[in-house]
Order: C-alpha cells, then sequence, then structure tokens
C-alpha cells in the first residue's frame, strides 16, 4: 500500500492503529488525521444558553473551538511522538467524524483507511460507530483494529 490514512483520535485503539499501519503496510505516504466533532463546538441548545448567559453565543463557539484546537495539538503532539521522525502529514480537520474520514481518503486518493474500533455504547449500537459508518461507506479497503481485549 502506498498511500494510507489512519484516523486518529489518541486513545489506546488508535494507538495501537498508528503502530499497526506503520507496520504492516509500509505506506509511502502516511496521513494521520484527527476530526473535531462539529457538534463538541456548538452549544447544546441555543435556547437554553440564552437563558442563563447574556453574552454572544457566537463568541462562546468560538472559545469552545479554540479549546477544541488546543487538544487537537495536543493528540497530534502524540501521533508525532508514536512515529518518532518517521514522515507524514499529520492534521486536524472540523466536521461529522465520518464525513471527514472518508472526503480526506477520496482527496488523498489514499489506497486504505486505517481506523481503531471501540467497545460500543448502547447509542453506538443503535446508531453505529463512526468505524462502521467508515467501513459500509468507504470506496477503499478499511483495516479496523480492535481493542486490546487482554486488558482488565
Amino acid at each position: 500500500m502506498s498511500k494510507v490514512l489512519v484516523a486518529f483520535d489518541g486513545s489506546d485503539t488508535a494507538t495501537k492503529a498508528l503502530i499497526q499501519a506503520v507496520k504492516l503496510f509500509k505506506p509511502s505516504k502516511l496521513y494521520v488525521l484527527y476530526v473535531i466533532n462539529e457538534d463538541d463546538i456548538r452549544w447544546p441548545s441555543r435556547i437554553d444558553i440564552s437563558v442563563i448567559w447574556g453574552g454572544n453565543i457566537q463568541e462562546l463557539e468560538s472559545n469552545i473551538l479554540e479549546l477544541h484546537r488546543k487538544h487537537a495539538q495536543k493528540i497530534l503532539q502524540k501521533a508525532k511522538n508514536i512515529l518518532k521522525g518517521k514522515k507524514a502529514k499529520i492534521f486536524y480537520e472540523i466536521g461529522n467524524p465520518s464525513d471527514v474520514i472518508l472526503k480526506k481518503s477520496e482527496e488523498l486518493s489514499c489506497d486504505i483507511i486505517v481506523i481503531g474500533s471501540r467497545s460500543k455504547s448502547q447509542l453506538e449500537f443503535i446508531l453505529g460507530s463512526v468505524a462502521e459508518r467508515v467501513a459500509a461507506r468507504s470506496k477503499v479497503s478499511v483495516f479496523i483494529v480492535k481493542p486490546d481485549s487482554r486488558k482488565s
């Protein structure tokens, strides 16, 4: 495989996915992507916040976005530390995680997407996880790394 996109959120499973992507696929081009979920930036209910806070909602959302950007930089620094100087484009985007992963994979002409899977919450069981949505809709192969079941 020459072009590999790794969806990276800093979790143990994402770390495992990044390490396996490098070992198994030996990419000529490696892309490491963190997605800031756009739903996490917006205040959950603009009506509710207006009752308790008289400030500018756009300013509040801008401050929330800045916090997420700083968090993204920390997550991506973790990816850089894991790669130990290996060449990679490491970046973040904002949007719906599965949509962004699929869009960037196409834009970058990736051959494979590597993504970690988490254990399912009840809501994820109903709606499907990011990894499942990516695998179902991707035009390229998706390598899903499962959590380490040996941990207790």
